[in-house]
């Protein structure tokens, strides 16, 4: 049997069986996090075992994509771990949704949105709490940004911007360079690193192309360019466009005051949450 072209084969041609399916989401019906992590690496490693590498999949409730298992770890991790993946970080935006007027729509900012899992998130919680939403993504990769864009359409997510460059402190070129085991680790090179030339356009300017006046919550991941970012942002744009709520990458930090976090500090937002990889942090209701 011929095996589907990825790139252009429809939704459902990676379909798993019925038995697999019912496999794969059965983690999600566990009690505590300890033991529906176990099942789910159980469950992944039995449905890769016989070399699937590819699979379309229900992702979050109403919101789907086409899940790549060998070379971008968040996706992999989703495959089978839907409700675990990312969990903390995702319920603090779930809460920061919630807490907004409902009538009013929640702007979310995905910066460095890989193949849009945080996008579809916050789409799938938008429906449950049947609010309006207006999503921009940020993705300057290639192929990161096709499996961005192939998850939306398929989701018909039509309130999502993608925005196809990356960001920068000022407007300029840059080159990306790629990861040969992780698509979550492409980045823009620093130093000597060489790749294929992008367009660098700062946060402000990013904004304003998507037509963004205002941000409920950012989640920010663009592997070490965040405290570059943020910098000229922070200088540039009027209080009133700075996040109510940032969620930022600091596993590349020594503490929670270096970087990009400890740049936030200083210009008034406060630490809500600390994770492994990420951390939460708010501006104070005023402050914006």
């Amino acid at each position: 049997m011929t095996r589907p072209d990825p790139l252009t084969a429809p939704f459902g041609a990676f379909a798993l069986s019925p038995l697999a399916e019912r496999l794969r989401r059965l983690p999600t019906a566990l009690p505590g996090d300890a033991l529906r992590r176990s099942a789910e690496s159980v469950v992944r490693r039995a449905l890769m075992s016989g070399g699937r590498d590819i699979a379309d999949i229900e992702v979050f409730p109403g919101q789907f994509a086409r899940v790549h298992l060998r070379d971008n770890r968040c996706e992999k991790r989703v495959f089978a771990g839907s409700k675990s993946w990312d969990n903390a970080e995702r319920r603090a935006i779930r809460d920061a949704m919630e807490a907004k007027p409902v009538n009013d729509p929640f702007v979310f900012v995905d910066a460095g949105a890989n193949a849009g899992l945080y996008t579809l998130s916050v789409l799938a919680d938008a429906m449950v709490q049947s609010r309006p939403v207006k999503a921009i993504a940020i993705e300057p990769d290639i192929e990161n940004r096709r499996r961005l864009e192939f998850n939306l359409g398929v989701s018909n997510a039509t309130s999502v911007t993608v925005l196809p460059y990356a960001l920068g402190a000022e407007e300029g070129e840059g080159a990306m360079v790629q990861s040969a085991t992780n698509r979550g680790e492409v980045h823009v090179a620093s130093g000597s690193e060489t790749g294929d030339t992008i367009r660098l356009r700062p946060l402000k300017a990013a904004l304003a192309d998507a037509g963004a006046d205002r941000i409920d919550v950012m989640k920010m991941d663009i592997e070490g360019f965040e405290e570059l970012v943020l910098k000229g942002f922070f200088t540039d744009a009027p209080r009133s466009l700075w996040p109510k709520m940032i969620l930022l990458e600091t596993r590349h930090e020594a503490a929670i005051t270096d970087g990009a976090a400890g740049l936030c500090l200083e210009h008034g937002y406060q630490l809500a949450q600390q994770m492994r990889q990420n951390a939460v942090l708010v501006l104070p209701t005023g402050d914006e």
